[in-house]
This record gives structure tokens, C-alpha cells and sequence, in this order.
């Protein structure tokens, strides 16, 4: 019997997780928005999400809305179908329906988690945009180079073979390289792709994603526009759990989740931890009082201040809506700057490698005047 109940236990399990639907940011904000409007015109909850599920044609969007009404049709509140459906909605949804469910402006509490969505969704494309333009220069370089290097420099030493030529160091280190290449393809092309493999699983294993996300706020150029959406996130999130009146350390365990960044939430653990014993949050983020006495890594001094005028007046979300917006031109100023950079060093580096492979080629038909 105990065995049969187990078996139960893990097809119950296995069933949840196949109902905890994941749904595009997208998807998400569009559903948030069209739900917002409809609770305030007046229309009950369960009815509106039966209006957007007729009208969406996006086949995991449907299932997931199907799923919430009969949740709803259960007598479940949204708060708890949000806690359920965790893959499309985070702690921070969770805990904002939560507390105006209690005052029944339900749609209140829509429009804020859109606001969050939207305002997650334009950092994180600021940065794709950084960096888009040097990914796909890289990698076009790569796959050109590639080609040269295993099928136009073998035809190339054919033909220096045949003058009997004496080849410079330079072209002879091109077409080594070039035998390489084409006599280790399949093994350069499978340990690419392991090592591919290697990065997706330590970004998104548990126990080693903390490493990755430490590592991804040090990488050089790059680091401060990293750190600044991290913070712009933080500080938004924050700012509305407060404005919400939500408790300090509610916020701060929230906000740290809603960063999706673990070494960000690592400390924001142990700072809140220690906000429990009643030490000023703006002592621990001005220094790192649990290790050394630095100044702290993660959150910069003006952040602290702020923080510490806050302890003082009692107001500190009208504090954060403004080093928010502070933070948002710094990262616009950013991107700018890292792309105004990296578009010419790109080019340099493309350009020295083909100047490289060019003077190799070059290089011999010289010295065959002296064959000649």
C-alpha cells in the first residue's frame, strides 16, 4: 500500500508540473494588460479570464488560462493560482495580488505587476542590444574564417607545393594551422559544442549558477551595465513593495528573488538577516560588515544613503523612484558607450586577422620571382 500511495504521490507531482505552464514576457504583459482593463471595468475576475482565453490563439497561453479558471471555479484566490503557476508568475506577483486582494482593488495590483514586467523587459533589451552587434560581427568573422582556412588554403598550398617555393615562417604557421583545422573538424566541432553544453548547465544548475552570476558581474567592459540593471531591478522592486506596504524584510526577501540573480541573493539573505536583529540596512550595504570592513561591491555608496536618509524620514519609496530613473540614463549612457567602444575594436581585430591571412597568401608570390 505504502509503495501504491508513493506511486500516486509521483504521478500527482508530475501532473503539476506539467500544468505549471511557462508563458513568454510577451505573452505575459499582454495578458496583464488585457486583464487589467477588463477588472476595471467591472467585470468579475473569472469572467475576464474566460474573455482573454476565447480570444488568444497561443495554444500554451489558452492551456494556462484554462488552467486558472478551473482554480478559480475551485474557490482558490489568485494569489494562490499565481504561487502555483511559478514558472509564469514570480514571488513578487505572488506577494503584490496578495496584499490588494485585501482591499479589493485587485486590478491595482495587475497594473503594477505589468509595470514591473514591462520595466524588466527594456533593461534586458537595452542589453541584448549592446551586445548584438558584436556577437553577430564575431561570429560572421568565425564562420568566414573558417571557410578560408578549410577550403581556400588547401588549394593555395597545392599550388605552392607544385612552384616549390620557400614558404615564410608566416604562411607555413597558416597552413599548419589549416591542416589543423581539417584533420581535427569533427573534434573541434563536438568540444565547441560540449563546451557550450558546459556553460548552458553551470548557468542554470542550483548549485553553480551563484559562480556564474558572481562571474557575469565581473566580466571586464561589460561588469557595470550588468551591475546597473541588476540594481535598477532591485530598486524597482523594492520601491513598489514598499509603496505597497509591504514590511522591510518582506521587500528585501522578495526583491532579492525577483533578480533572479543568486550571488545578489546570497547577500541580500544574509543583509536581511541581519536587518532582523535591527541593524540599519544602510550600515550593511555600505559595508560588507558580515567579511571585512569595504565598501560594498553590490551596492554603491549613493544607494546606501539613500537608504540611510530613509531610516531617517520614513520615505524612502519617493527616494527610489528617483535613483531608479537615475539608474536607467546611466544604463542608456552605458550601452551607448560600451557599443561606440567595441564597434571599432571589432573592426580592428577582424581586420588584423584578415591583413594576417592576406600576407600569408601574399607573402610567397615574391619569392617565386626568385624561383622564376
Amino acid at each position: 500500500m505504502q509503495k501504491s500511495s508513493q506511486f500516486l504521490e509521483k504521478i500527482k507531482e508530475k501532473f503539476k508540473q506539467k500544468s505549471n505552464i511557462k508563458i513568454s514576457s510577451k505573452e505575459k504583459i499582454n495578458l496583464l494588460e488585457q486583464l487589467s482593463n477588463l477588472l476595471q471595468s467591472w467585470i468579475p475576475l473569472i469572467n475576464a479570464f474566460k474573455i482573454i482565453m476565447y480570444q488568444t490563439r497561443e495554444k500554451k497561453l489558452k492551456l494556462l488560462l484554462k488552467n486558472i479558471v478551473d482554480d478559480i471555479n475551485k474557490w482558490d484566490s489568485l494569489s494562490e493560482i499565481f504561487a502555483k503557476n511559478n514558472k509564469s508568475f514570480w514571488v513578487f506577483d505572488v506577494s503584490i495580488v496578495e496584499m490588494w486582494e485585501v482591499t479589493w482593488k485587485l486590478w491595482d495590483s495587475i497594473e503594477t505587476i505589468k509595470e514591473k514586467e514591462e520595466k524588466s523587459q527594456e533593461l534586458k533589451w537595452k542589453i541584448i542590444w549592446a551586445l548584438i552587434y558584436p556577437i553577430v560581427i564575431v561570429s560572421l568573422s568565425i564562420i568566414m574564417i573558417g571557410v578560408f582556412m578549410v577550403y581556400v588554403i588547401p588549394k593555395i598550398q597545392k599550388m605552392y607545393i607544385d612552384s616549390k617555393v620557400n614558404l615564410p615562417a608566416l604562411t607555413q604557421w597558416v597552413i599548419d594551422t589549416s591542416t589543423f583545422i581539417q584533420e581535427n573538424i569533427i573534434y573541434i566541432i563536438f568540444w565547441i559544442i560540449l563546451f557550450i553544453i558546459w556553460v548552458i548547465i553551470f548557468k542554470t544548475n542550483k548549485k553553480t549558477k551563484i559562480y556564474w552570476d558572481n562571474f557575469i558581474l565581473r566580466i571586464p567592459i561589460f561588469w557595470p551595465l550588468i551591475k546597473k540593471k541588476t540594481l535598477a531591478l532591485f530598486v524597482n522592486s523594492l520601491w513598489i513593495l514598499l509603496k505597497s506596504w509591504v514590511i522591510i524584510n518582506k521587500s528585501l526577501e522578495i526583491s532579492s528573488k525577483a533578480l533572479e540573480n543568486d550571488y545578489y541573493e546570497k547577500h541580500l539573505k544574509e543583509i536581511n538577516s541581519r536587518v532582523s536583529k535591527w541593524v540599519e540596512l544602510s550600515k550593511l550595504m555600505w559595508v560588507h560588515e558580515i567579511h571585512t570592513w569595504k565598501e560594498n561591491f553590490l551596492f554603491p555608496i549613493e544607494l546606501a544613503s539613500i537608504v540611510k536618509i530613509w531610516e531617517s524620514t520614513w520615505k524612502l519609496d519617493n527616494l527610489l523612484i528617483k535613483i531608479w530613473k537615475k539608474y536607467n540614463k546611466e544604463i542608456d549612457n552605458i550601452v551607448k558607450n560600451i557599443q561606440t567602444a567595441i564597434e571599432p575594436l571589432v573592426i580592428v581585430i577582424v581586420w588584423s586577422i584578415v591583413w594576417v591571412l592576406i600576407m600569408a597568401i601574399m607573402l610567397p608570390f615574391f619569392n617565386m620571382v626568385n624561383v622564376i
